[in-house]
């Protein structure tokens, strides 16, 4: 056999301590990212390579064969770069540091493959990574993003069909972040599909493009352990209010309308969802008054994938107008403007962003239940709530209240 080794494995001796030789192989793949997935296959070439050494090379010291196999094992994947530009730090320091799921499961329909490279989350949020491939494809297509899907739990229950409700505004965590994005609900769950880095741009260069599912439970929901998901339809480019732009630019150099593409990749997805046996941060009862009103932020708890925060509003000492929500939504020039929601931002200036679609009404213990990013995997020492505007009810009306940006320090 004709081999010429690249990183130094061909001197791997078979030993009978195996995980002495899994650990030494391990140590000497500079770029590996992936320990258990690397330590596995070691393990079944090293006792493959054993058992043939035994029965016809009992006196051969060392074997190319397994050498060879562990110099062609693939380490990294294109995905890791994209990373970057996901609008979810946090969760993108999640998976860099080695806290996702490995799945690399591949379906292959329509001549076009399908992989769910990695997924990481808890039974609240869950962060599906995925690539779409079409080298294969004959259809000349210009760019691939998710359109539908169907995502049910083992017992065929359908927990979110992403073509039954679209959401028509990005929530401010999305607000002036460039990406193509797709937002469907229902009563129990929202979705983020959200492209990793220039979909364009990657398909051009390698007839790939990158992507993640948000999928978040809502109303006292719980993700299960194992999900079916189905990828139902593709698209060049999306035909969303919030994507208008991207639509006429597509329109403009192509001179046709997006290609879709239906067709079915399907996957069985155990996630065991490590995170959320992981204990959050927990802040209470922080106290503060701004323009006459006492609040009292009742909790704060800092989970792996997002932000709790229950808070007590009070009543204007003044004009008695009892404070009913922190910031909102403003629609200018047919734009949606965040500016007056509130947010967390740490010591390093990184912004921690309001998670949800819409702000929920003040319950009857005068609280409010807010979301946010996470910080858990962005090593912040320091955390504050801004908040710069006050909605206040007087019974006879309701009015808003802009106050200069105040910080209120949690931690």
């Amino acid at each position: 056999m004709d081999f010429k080794p690249k990183n130094g494995f061909e001197q791997i001796k078979v030993s009978e301590k195996l995980d002495d030789v899994v650990e030494k192989a391990i140590k000497k793949a500079k770029k590996d990212k992936k320990k258990n997935i690397i330590k596995t296959k070691l393990i079944k070439y090293a006792l493959a390579a054993a058992s043939i050494s035994i029965i016809f090379m009992t006196s051969v010291k060392f074997i190319p064969v397994f050498a060879e196999a562990i110099n062609n094992v693939t380490i990294g994947q294109a995905i890791t770069r994209e990373l970057q530009y996901y609008y979810d730090k946090n969760i993108g320091n999640a998976v860099k540091e080695g806290a996702s799921q490995c799945i690399d499961e591949s379906k292959i329909n329509k001549n076009i493959k399908v992989t769910i490279n990695n997924i990481v989350g808890d039974d609240k949020n869950l962060f599906i990574f995925y690539t779409l491939n079409g080298k294969i494809n004959k259809e000349e297509l210009k760019n691939l993003l998710l359109q539908n899907f169907k995502i049910t739990d083992n017992d065929d229950n359908l927990l979110l069909d992403s073509t039954s409700n679209y959401y028509s505004k990005l929530p401010a965590k999305l607000d002036h972040k460039d990406g193509d994005y797709l937002l469907t609900y229902n009563k129990k769950y929202s979705c983020v599909v959200a492209s990793l880095g220039n979909s364009f741009k990657n398909y051009s260069k390698s007839g790939e493009s990158y992507g993640c599912i948000e999928l978040s439970s809502i109303n006292g929901s719980k993700i299960p352990n194992e999900l079916n998901l189905e990828f139902l339809s593709l698209t060049e480019a999306y035909k969303m209010s919030y994507s208008k732009n991207k639509y006429e630019d597509f329109f403009s150099n192509f001179k046709r309308e997006p290609i879709s593409i239906s067709g079915q990749w399907k996957f069985d997805i155990n996630a065991y969802q490590s995170l959320k046996y992981k204990k959050p941060e927990v802040y209470n009862n922080i106290k503060f008054r701004e323009n006459s009103t006492d609040f009292n932020i009742k909790a704060l708890k800092i989970y792996p994938t997002h932000i709790e925060m229950r808070i007590e509003l009070g009543k204007n000492t003044i004009n008695s107008a009892q404070c009913y929500s922190i910031g909102r939504q403003i629609i200018k020039n047919e734009k949606i403007d965040n500016s007056k929601l509130p947010y967390l931002i740490d010591e390093k200036g990184n912004k921690y962003l309001f998670a949800d679609n819409d702000l929920e009404e003040m319950d009857s213990d005068n609280c409010l239940n807010m979301n946010f990013q996470s910080s858990y995997f962005r090593d912040s020492k320091e955390l504050y709530l801004v908040i710069n505007q006050l909605n206040y009810d007087n019974d006879s009306q309701q009015f808003s209240k802009d106050i200069e940006s105040t910080k209120i320090k949690i931690k």
